[in-house]
């Protein structure tokens, strides 16, 4: 199965001293939480990867979690209420594998690019096919890009460099 990024939890409060924080999920945190290697903690509408120090599992819906370059509570309270994404491998066969089909890409200065039509992930490099009428774009979808998702709309916003469509 392939690796799709998504929420795993919300920080919400600092633990201890030396910028451990906790975060908690609405869904059950599994082995493979654990085993995370990078995270990406959205702050102020963009999404920045941290390397994990250290996950440790506290229930079945939060953890405790040291990021690298947070090494004190100040720092750790700068994050909290921020949303903490991963690439993370989904065993529920009821759920979709690429759950961006159909979304519509909307960037922060180019308006809307179009709708999602594919994804293909490239050994971690993920590329989305997005169509709008006859014209189709390719985006390489790292996780600077993505400023914003709302699953209920059904909207990826994006805020890609300039010249990046040109």
């Amino acid at each position: 199965m392939k690796p799709t990024f998504r929420q795993i939890g919300k920080i919400s409060k600092t633990h201890g001293y030396n910028g451990t924080v906790l975060f908690v999920s609405d869904k059950l945190l599994d082995d493979d939480a654990e085993n995370l290697k990078e995270v990406f903690v959205i702050i102020d509408g963009l999404s920045v990867p941290f390397p994990v120090e250290e996950l440790i599992l506290r229930t079945d819906t939060s953890a405790q979690l040291k990021l690298e370059f947070i090494d004190d509570q100040t720092k750790a309270s700068e994050l909290i209420g921020c949303d903490v994404y991963a690439y993370m491998v989904d065993d529920d066969p009821d759920t979709e594998s690429e759950p961006l089909i159909g979304f519509t890409v909307q960037d922060a200065v180019y308006g809307k690019i179009g709708v999602i039509r594919q994804m293909e992930d490239y050994n971690g490099n993920v590329v989305i096919q997005v169509t709008d009428g006859d014209k189709e774009t390719l985006i390489s979808l790292f996780p600077e890009l993505i400023t914003a998702v709302d699953d209920d709309a059904k909207i990826l916003y994006i805020a890609a460099p300039d010249g990046y469509f040109e």
